[in-house]
């Protein structure tokens, strides 16, 4: 014997309580009336499998939460790990390294068995003071972004009061669940 899906069932639920209602014979009402109670039961069932493995999900999904905040904590310090790394090269490159070669090294080369350090001079970075600075080294953006609460709020006020809705906005009504 196949399974039923609930569809199935409730349709057949339904033909089962609509043949009920125009049955006039008290023996086939009897047994239209066991009938209807049977689907009930296997609806009812269905549901409640339905509903047990939703509080499979929501368990997993928990679960699935959990691993990425831990998951997230672990990246935030291997992060800060990274930044103490690349602070402790910079500090060789910009501070020790320099220092060691003026003392040690011979005119701004300094060589070891790993490597030959050359010291030279570069510009650094330009500091600038963003009230004085011409405006010829200013950028200006501009950037446009949709405001979808806002055009949420006006799609639903609109439905709501019987009006057309605003242009370029389209709002369907859906159905949800609320399990309590």
């Amino acid at each position: 014997m196949q399974k039923k899906t609930t569809v199935q069932l409730v349709s057949e639920l339904i033909e089962v309580e609509q043949e009920l209602l125009l049955e006039t014979d008290i023996k086939r009402t009897e047994e239209l009336a066991k009938l209807k109670n049977n689907l009930q039961i296997q609806v009812r069932t269905k549901i409640e499998n339905v509903d047990h493995f939703m509080l499979e999900l929501n368990k997993k999904e928990h679960i699935i939460d959990a691993e990425v905040e831990a998951l997230k904590d672990e990246i935030d310090r291997l992060k800060n790990k990274r930044k103490g790394l690349e602070r402790t090269k910079d500090f060789f490159h910009r501070k020790l390294l320099p220092a060691v070669i003026e003392e040690v090294g011979n005119d701004g080369v300094y060589e070891t068995n790993v490597a030959r350090y050359k010291l030279y001079q570069t510009f650094g970075p330009v500091d600038i003071d963003p009230h004085t600075i011409h405006s010829d080294f200013k950028k200006v953006e501009i950037v446009e972004k949709i405001d979808k609460s806002k055009a949420r709020k006006a799609a639903i006020a609109a439905f709501n009061a019987g009006q057309e809705m605003p242009p370029g906005i389209d709002i369907d009504k859906v159905k949800r669940v609320k399990r309590t």
